[in-house]
């Protein structure tokens, strides 16, 4: 069974949702935990993975950009085209009402697959990804993390913030300033 993941931004929380369609309820991720989410699986894809033959010899930011290219823009054998996709929800949804706080996420990866699993007081809730759908997620995540306001942010690794669109679709993003603002458009989003 293949299982998808979804993620949303609740101001009023100030946390992120994740919702899997393997778990029974979503869980709620806070700022720290979501920081040290993506650290976790970005070092882990910067990582040969186990087994991996010697010969690429590429930095390891220089290995992971290449996988994490072709992971997005590549379709897997048997896969059915589809880009990452964002939507909204109401903020009162139903399904909030009953989230978990995640508390720890562990990431074990043997290179072909991986597991991140998130610790909460109702019990584990596991996500088996292959290292493609790993790539992915973290992109999800990162894309939905740049609706927040958080800050605070330690740098990231280029070849997850980098931007995905050719320059002249990119610059169809970028919102003009209002009639007598005179300030600076606003960046797209990231992952654009």
């Amino acid at each position: 069974m293949t299982a998808s993941t979804t993620f949303g931004y609740h101001a009023g929380e100030d946390r992120v949702w994740i919702s899997c369609t393997a778990w029974p309820q979503r869980i709620w991720i806070t700022r720290r935990m979501a920081r040290g989410i993506v650290q976790l699986v970005a070092t882990a894809l910067e990582k040969a993975p186990p087994g991996a033959p010697d010969a690429d010899t590429r930095p390891p930011a220089e290995r992971a950009a290449a996988d994490h290219d072709a992971s997005l823009n590549r379709v897997q054998p048997g896969e059915p085209a589809r880009a990452l996709q964002m939507g909204r929800e109401a903020s009162d949804a139903p399904e909030l009402a009953s989230a978990v706080l995640c508390t720890q996420v562990d990431l074990r990866d043997d290179g072909v697959q991986a597991v991140l699993a998130f610790h909460t007081s109702a019990g584990q809730r596991p996500l088996l990804l292959s290292r493609v759908g790993l790539h992915r997620w973290l992109r999800g995540l990162h894309i939905v993390l740049g609706t927040t306001d958080w800050a605070e942010w330690a740098p990231l690794p280029d070849w997850l913030t980098r931007s995905y669109l050719p320059p002249a679709l990119g610059a169809l993003l970028v919102v003009p300033p209002a009639a007598g603002d005179g300030g600076d458009a606003p960046a797209p989003p990231p992952g654009a």
